[in-house]
């Protein structure tokens, strides 16, 4: 059963602990922890790219 996850270890602060058990419980109650995880990650590079964009759109107009 081929996939095309990977997997991968982080280490994170007790304080990220605990805002991931609230998201969990509060958002994320009916999916899994990785689920939550990818979710999380993709909401987080996707602002990533939205600020980059309006950083450029920002400077093309100053220009």
């Amino acid at each position: 059963m081929a996939t095309e996850l990977r997997r991968f270890t982080i280490s994170i602060t007790q304080s990220m602990e605990a805002d991931l058990d609230m998201a969990k419980k509060e958002k994320y109650y009916k999916g899994t922890q990785n689920d939550m995880i990818r979710d999380l990650i993709c909401r987080g590079l996707a602002t990533l790219k939205a600020e980059e964009e309006a950083g450029s759109k920002e400077r093309r107009e100053s220009a």
